[in-house]
């Protein structure tokens, strides 16, 4: 049951900060409260004061107690607080350095906006937890039962050209389908997909198609070879003969992916995505006796604004000579990359949704047309691609964290997490995570490139669940336990408490680097987890056994140690390695200085 949005919130919340037991009130002598009015109001409210944290015990309301609060056993650090939560202030948080960060609870707003606000301004961790409670956001799912591995009829895959069954036999017995972004599934896919009874759904992501190797073959603009409407009904029907003959039947074809990101030509304007969608893709879709899943939108304003400018466009074409007729679009393909349970809900659950909402107002009577709310709210939603990673710009979300997230280990601020919402939500008919793995220097993937199980791999196998051991595979090597040549040297972060390695890379016209010792049992090709800091976007060289230095670029964490910097990890792939001891060596051939390095780990 959900409380109103206008009650008034008890919340009752255990950390642990710095692995210190902390009790904090709004009447400590050490923390400050203000009202951003400056009025008197008697609403009680939370503030923190980082510069004085005394260790004493906590004691838990009778809802928070150690057998039944959702939170035991997290080890994120953060503050205890108990006060009442105000649903029309602004309460202001003292760090370190004297500054005040405002969390802000907007009534007007609901709770995935009013997080999102939160993350926004309050960069530093400890902030954010605090945050989070100083706004009343405790979540109203009700714990349940881990959930068992088995399979989802909502939950797919989202397989690249660079993965091998190894990669996806974690999930055979999970997922009921997948797409490639293709209308044809590689050899391997085709196969595996048909030996376990896992619909393959044909999608027509961009304006042209592909041939069996998934190039592009023909263009639906003036790009020669331009193709026919024959041909994208011939695509279809091959690939549906492939399976229909060897596994299961595809029942689905999707459309145009993304077009609301980047301006023509690289992606399709509202009007030429429906000049294509009746000429194509729908004559495609009716000739083989598919369901049509629309092009993806978003629920910001950006995808809100091309979908249903793209609705209109196609209303508008319906008695044109290739019609684009909506009603033949039977679900919705929605993208979302934040993982709050409650987000979920108040965003797309049901036909009062953000989303239903949004695209209602859009629309509007458009056309003369005066039942779009009522279309809107007839179709299912599918959400093509998902993860935690957007969430926080500064660091990005690493795989722990989102696995977290995903198994109900964050209660606090995502509830059971958005994936077990999801499975409870009667109009989310199919749901991905992006991706089981890509070239990307990013932390999204669901395996390592040789197949083994991510932290977020281990999340997707079981939604909700928060008994999923979400921490990085491997023998961590921290930074003491490396060789430093030149600039590169020790050093203690401030915010973080731990040692790091800096000044590796090009420092003052001088090298530095960074060598760790693995082992590993056998010769070949092995993913390393790495744990490092970077105010900046900064590139990161790394050869193996002294050989010739790949090069990455790993993404701005936000802060430098002196600012309240946090790290984060990412997996880099390396090739090359021989049974026994190898040296991994980092900063080698840099003209600029490389981030700093906190620990490594080798996934065996």
């Amino acid at each position: 049951m959900r409380t109103s949005r206008s009650a008034f919130l008890l919340c009752t919340c255990a950390f642990l900060s710095n692995s210190k037991l902390a009790s904090v009130t709004a009447e400590s002598a050490n923390s400050t409260f203000q009202q951003e009015d400056g009025n008197n109001d008697p609403s009680i409210g939370i503030a923190i004061d980082n510069k004085n944290i005394t260790e004493s015990p906590i004691t838990a309301a009778p809802h928070t107690s150690a057998t039944n609060n959702p939170l035991a056993g997290d080890s994120s650090p953060a503050f205890a607080t108990t006060g009442t939560c105000s649903n029309d202030k602004s309460f202001r948080i003292i760090r370190k350095n004297g500054t005040a960060d405002w969390c802000k609870w907007l009534e007007h707003r609901k709770k995935g906006a009013r997080r999102r606000w939160c993350d926004k301004w309050n960069n530093d961790r400890l902030v954010k937890e605090a945050c989070a409670l100083s706004c009343g956001e405790c979540s109203n799912d009700t714990p349940v039962q881990p959930p068992p591995v088995a399979n989802s009829s909502k939950r797919g895959l989202i397989i690249g050209m660079r993965e091998s069954e190894r990669n996806v036999n974690h999930f055979k017995d999970a997922v009921s389908w997948f797409y490639n972004y293709s209308q044809w599934p590689s050899h391997w896919e085709g196969k595996w997909a048909d030996a376990n009874g896992i619909e393959f759904v044909p999608t027509i992501h961009k304006a042209y198609l592909t041939n069996r190797d998934l190039s592009p073959w023909c263009f639906f603009n003036s790009t020669q070879p331009t193709c026919s409407k024959q041909d994208a009904i011939n695509t279809i029907r091959a690939s549906i003969n492939d399976r229909t003959n060897n596994g299961v039947a595809p029942r689905y074809l999707m459309g145009f992916n993304e077009m609301y990101n980047n301006p023509p030509p690289i992606d399709l304007t509202p009007a030429e995505a429906a000049i294509f969608w009746g000429k194509y893709v729908q004559p495609a879709a009716v000739a083989n006796g598919l369901i049509l899943v629309s092009p993806t939108t978003s629920n910001k304003d950006k995808g809100i604004k091309w979908f249903a400018d793209f609705l209109k466009q196609c209303y508008d074409r319906r008695f044109q000579t290739d019609p684009c007729d909506i009603e033949i679009i039977k679900r919705f393909a929605v993208h979302e990359y934040m993982c709050y349970s409650d987000l979920f809900e108040e965003g797309y659950g049901g036909g009062s949704s953000e989303l239903i909402t949004k695209l209602a107002q859009q629309l509007g009577n458009y056309g003369g047309k005066n039942d779009w709310l009522a279309y809107l709210r007839n179709r299912d939603l599918w959400v093509t691609e998902t993860n935690c990673f957007w969430e926080s710009d500064a660091p990005h979300h690493d795989s722990k964290e989102q696995c977290l997230r995903a198994t109900g280990q964050k209660w606090q601020t995502h509830g059971s997490g958005h994936l077990a919402k999801m499975n409870k939500m009667a109009n989310v008919e199919r749901y991905a995570w992006w991706t089981v793995w890509n070239i990307q220097t990013k932390p999204n993937y669901l395996t390592y490139r040789n197949g083994q199980l991510t932290p977020i791999g281990k999340a997707y196998l079981s939604p909700g669940n928060p008994k999923v051991d979400c921490e990085f595979p491997g023998v961590k090597l921290y930074a003491r336990d490396a060789t430093l040549t030149g600039t590169a040297e020790l050093f203690t972060c401030k915010s973080t408490g731990t040692q790091m390695i800096r000044r590796g890379g090009a420092f003052k016209e001088q090298l530095g680097t960074v060598t760790f010792a693995v082992n590993v049992p056998s010769s070949g090709n092995y993913a390393i987890n790495v744990s490092y800091l970077t105010k900046n976007d900064r590139n990161l060289s790394v050869s193996v056994n002294n050989g010739s230095p790949n090069y990455s670029t790993l993404f701005s964490t936000g802060s430098f140690c002196l600012d309240g910097g946090a790290s984060t990890v990412v997996p880099l792939e390396l090739t090359g390695l021989k049974a026994g001891v190898n040296t991994i060596t980092f900063g080698k051939l840099m003209k600029k200085q490389m981030p700093f390095i906190e620990w490594v780990s080798v996934v065996i």
